[in-house]
């Protein structure tokens, strides 16, 4: 598994060290930040991955998204952070791969494991996005809002209840039934077409 290079930041609190990186760029800052974690990182890719190497990989593509997502998040507490960043990292995997078709071919008959031609994944691609948005708009304003604030914005649980003024436990089901509320209301006109 990957560890950083230590330096000079050896010993600082997860506030220094982001701040550090934030006002200096220091990537061994960062690196030591994230190697703090990166245990409980790899935890998470391998819970929701079910695969080692693709876990592993996931391990570090979230490091080189953090270099980015770090100067645009105002971060409080960085372990919950990113715990929740690698959860929705994985979980954006695990949904790129149900957007595929899974049929299985013996390798050597088939010349392309490709199923469709990219204009017609682009087409299906638009479909959905447009299913997507229509549904979203029937959802009620707060299961429309704890979604977007959730899934587009990569706030936890706790951060929309500090900005709702809601309960934790009152924001998870505001998602998790609107969730159910776009799964249902998708499929449906999936199979109207």
């Amino acid at each position: 598994m990957l560890r950083f290079l230590r330096s000079k930041t050896v010993g600082l609190s997860d506030e220094e060290l982001l701040s550090q990186y934030r006002e200096q760029s220091d990537m061994s800052a960062l690196g030591q930040l994230y190697d703090r974690y990166l245990e409980l990182i790899y935890g998470v890719c391998l819970k929701y991955l079910k695969d080692e190497a693709k876990a592993q990989d996931a391990v570090m593509n979230i490091f080189e998204e953090l270099t980015q997502k770090v100067q645009k998040h105002e971060i409080k507490q960085f372990r919950s952070w990113v715990y929740v960043l690698a959860k929705n990292f994985c979980l954006m995997q695990l949904r790129k791969g149900k957007k595929h078709i899974n049929v299985s071919f013996e390798q050597d008959f088939m010349h392309s494991d490709s199923l469709l031609h990219p204009i017609h994944e682009a087409h299906q691609e638009d479909e959905r996005e447009h299913h997507l948005e229509q549904c979203l708009a029937q959802l009620t304003t707060e299961q429309k809002q704890c979604i977007d604030l959730f899934y587009y914005q990569d706030k936890s649980y706790k951060e929309i209840a500090v900005l709702k003024k809601e309960e934790v436990g009152k924001i998870r089901s505001y998602i998790q039934n609107g969730r159910r509320n776009l799964k249902l209301c998708i499929e449906k006109r999936a199979t109207r077409e």
